[in-house]
């Protein structure tokens, strides 16, 4: 069974991470951990939960997940190369590797890097089992994308004395993790209600014409904090495009966005670029907090900062961008 750390079915969904592993050698310790350490930096993971085996291909759904992920990280353990959904898996990685669509780390657990590169060692005798029973042709492939990966860098765990703690290892793999995805030109912060239709298409255009972009791309929980990847991401990204929509006020996480946002707006430092899209609601109503965002924040007067959010959401109102008017532009 496919899982992940969010539930949202949102076509801006992208995983942050895909994590490939052989469950029966590390789920219950190494893999655990680190899954638990990604998703407590609020980044979306998407692992194959019970390592399946389905047969000749790689299940659409698996393959849809790794398109969309952002970074591959392979835990390459002793017993990788004996399970066939893993190596179909890895296949596909390394297929989008090849063509420079995917960013592959591979994690060396307990396993010595030569040996898969030569595939040596006890990957040598679960490719011969693998050749006994599947077609050359299709050995052959899933020999080369082992070999490659072995190539790649990434981290070595070998378990000696000698080594680090393998808390050490997992902070290592998690900040780069983060490092890598908070290169982002563009912060989008929008509400529920423009994520499968205005701001699918704006994302798709943006990225297009090769602007990155930090999607919300999470349904978070009601009343939930703004977690530490989307405050990261505000203040590595050069410019916000906020989509004021009729629900962005009564989501707590689109008003923390909005907070963050414009404190860094107000940090001479950081000359971060801020500019609104008015998305069928009216500029003034969002300067006063009139209309149906008085009712928004009207339930929001118990939260702390209702108050900070309420004055940040007043001061977008103010600033230049694009209001949206059933399909009028105006600028």
């Amino acid at each position: 069974m496919a899982s992940s750390s969010s539930s949202s079915s949102s076509t801006l969904m992208k995983y942050h991470v895909f994590l490939s592993f052989r469950g029966e050698d590390t789920r219950l310790n190494f893999t655990t951990h680190l899954l638990q350490a990604l998703k407590d930096e609020g980044l979306d993971v998407f692992f194959d939960e019970e390592k399946l085996e389905r047969g000749d291909q790689l299940s659409q759904a698996l393959s849809r997940a790794i398109a969309v992920s952002n970074i591959s990280i392979i835990v390459l353990s002793a017993d990788y190369a004996s399970s066939k959904s893993c190596l179909v898996e890895l296949s596909d990685i390394m297929d989008r590797y090849s063509v420079g669509q995917h960013t592959v780390r591979p994690i060396f657990y307990h396993v010595n890097p030569s040996d898969v590169v030569k595939i040596d060692g006890s990957f040598k005798k679960s490719f011969d089992e693998h050749k006994t029973k599947r077609s050359v042709d299709e050995v052959k492939q899933w020999e080369t994308a082992f070999a490659e990966v072995g190539k790649l860098q990434g981290w070595h765990i070998d378990g000696s004395r000698s080594d680090g703690p393998e808390t050490q290892y997992i902070k290592d793999i998690v900040a780069y993790v983060m490092q890598k995805l908070m290169k982002h030109q563009v912060f989008l912060s929008l509400g529920e209600d423009t994520r499968l239709n205005f701001s699918n298409h704006l994302v798709n255009a943006l990225e297009k014409v090769g602007i990155n972009v930090f999607p919300d791309n999470e349904t978070l929980k009601k009343g939930e904090k703004l977690p530490p990847t989307y405050s990261r991401a505000i203040s590595a990204s050069n410019l916000s495009i906020l989509v004021v929509s009729k629900a962005y006020a009564s989501s707590k996480s689109c008003l923390g966005e909005l907070s963050d946002i414009m404190d860094r707006k107000h940090n001479p430092t950081d000359k971060h670029i801020v500019l609104p899209v008015f998305y069928h609601v009216d500029p003034s109503d969002v300067r006063n907090s009139g209309g149906h965002f008085k009712t928004s924040f009207e339930e929001h007067e118990s939260e702390q900062p209702a108050d900070k959010w309420k004055t940040a959401f007043a001061e977008v109102g103010k600033l230049k961008g694009w209001h949206i008017e059933g399909g009028k532009f105006d600028r």
